[in-house]
């Protein structure tokens, strides 16, 4: 503890910077605290106090014993006498306040210069009042009263410098102490936030890795022989969902010219004039023809060629739709694309099963992918966060730091320097 021993031993080297640890500060300032000159120096002011206290008392009782001059004229002698008691009672009043507190703290110590002061200021108003009549009858008694009143002025000046010197260090301390506490909050965040920062650079660089990794394999797989062969079916569904469009446009146009006469039927056999056994059928032609089960489009067809005769269409609507009719039902055209739309709708089912059975590993792969592509989103916006954390910390803990080296300085009157290692 070679520094404390300096810096109290009264060596002035001035400009020579005092190392301290962080670890050490506060057992510094407690040293430093109890090391105070403080009351040696208020020992000495209350000595001299006590010494113009004496002297002030022997100038009471001067005052006070003094013989007036008999040549005086009677009106002055009377306010000069009646003056006299006045300040004697004051100067009494103003020598019991003079003694100094039992006590040698800084509180006793402002205690008893408030008192002083307020007790000066009365005996200043109290004398200026009355010392010119006791002045002409006591000229000498009254210069020795003002000599011992400017000497407790000057003591009291001396003994505020005391105070507010003492005060000002024990705030720096008390500050300082904060300070410390706050600067190992700051280096404990600090700490953590760097460790954390650190953990997901860390993490960061993993997810980097698997995500690389992982789009190389699906690089891999899109040039092998699945990728080749899942290329090939996605071809080939799209070209049969295209004739299947195709197909189903198709059979729209071998019913579309029925329209008229299904829309006829339909609405007499929801009217009860006639009875149909294919209704729901006739729905279906009309709405959604491909859907047609191929067992019912004989029947269906049979039984609007019955009924067309009484379904009310002109005579050349009717002839035209009759022969349709009669054309569908000899060459049997839906029957035929429709079976032609079922071997199509298998070969889709057929490949559509094939091209999920070996795209399973592929879109697991994709998604897998996409997945990491967010954690890694996610964790940069952390990792963003955390930085920003750190930083706004490191300043603080800078702030801090300063702000405690340069209360530290004030108290060890040179340059302090603080190892936050330590």
């Amino acid at each position: 503890m070679k520094w404390l021993k300096d810096i109290f031993s009264g060596k002035k080297d001035d400009k020579k910077t005092t190392g301290l640890a962080l670890s050490e500060i506060n057992s510094w300032l407690e040293e430093r605290s109890h090391s105070s000159d403080f009351e040696e120096k208020l020992e000495s002011t209350y000595k001299s106090v006590g010494e113009v206290a004496r002297s002030l008392a022997g100038s009471i009782k001067a005052l006070e014993a003094a013989e007036p001059d008999s040549s005086a004229p009677p009106k002055l002698l009377r306010a000069g006498l009646a003056a006299r008691g006045e300040i004697v009672k004051q100067m009494e009043s103003l020598a019991e306040k003079l003694k100094p507190p039992r006590g040698r703290d800084i509180d006793s110590a402002s205690e008893h210069h408030w008192a002083l002061v307020k007790g000066l200021e009365r005996t200043v108003t109290t004398f200026g009042r009355a010392q010119r009549f006791t002045a002409a009858l006591f000229p000498k008694e009254i210069e020795a009263v003002n000599r011992e009143l400017t000497r407790i002025s000057r003591l009291l000046v001396e003994l505020e410098g005391e105070i507010k010197q003492r005060r000002g260090e024990l705030e720096e301390t008390w500050y300082s102490r904060e300070l410390v506490d706050k600067l190992r909050k700051d280096l404990s965040d600090i700490a953590d936030l760097r460790e954390r920062a650190k953990s997901e650079e860390s993490r960061q660089t993993e997810l980097s890795a698997s995500f690389a990794g992982m789009e190389e394999e699906q690089k891999r797989h899109a040039a092998g022989k699945d990728g080749k062969k899942i290329e090939e079916l996605k071809k080939s569904l799209e070209e049969k969902h295209d004739e299947l469009r195709k197909v189903k446009d198709e059979i729209a146009d071998l019913v579309t010219p029925l329209n008229k006469a299904l829309g006829r039927i339909m609405k007499q056999g929801s009217s009860d004039r006639l009875v149909l056994q294919h209704g729901n059928v006739f729905e279906q032609l009309r709405t959604m023809p491909s859907q047609v089960a191929d067992s019912d489009i004989a029947g269906s067809l049979e039984e609007l060629k019955v009924h067309l005769a009484t379904l009310g269409l002109k005579d050349r609507k009717k002839e035209k739709t009759l022969d349709h009719i009669d054309l569908l039902i000899k060459n049997k055209s839906l029957q035929k694309i429709r079976v032609r739309q079922a071997e199509l709708e298998k070969a889709v089912q057929e490949e559509e099963a094939l091209l999920s059975e070996i795209s399973s590993g592929p879109l697991q792969l994709k998604g897998q992918l996409s997945q990491t592509r967010k954690d890694l989103k996610s964790l940069e916006a952390s990792l963003q966060k955390t930085r920003e954390e750190l930083s706004l910390r490191e300043d603080l803990a800078g702030q801090h730091q300063a702000e405690l080296k340069e209360r530290l300085g004030k108290l060890a009157e040179a340059p302090v320097e603080i190892d936050l290692d330590r």
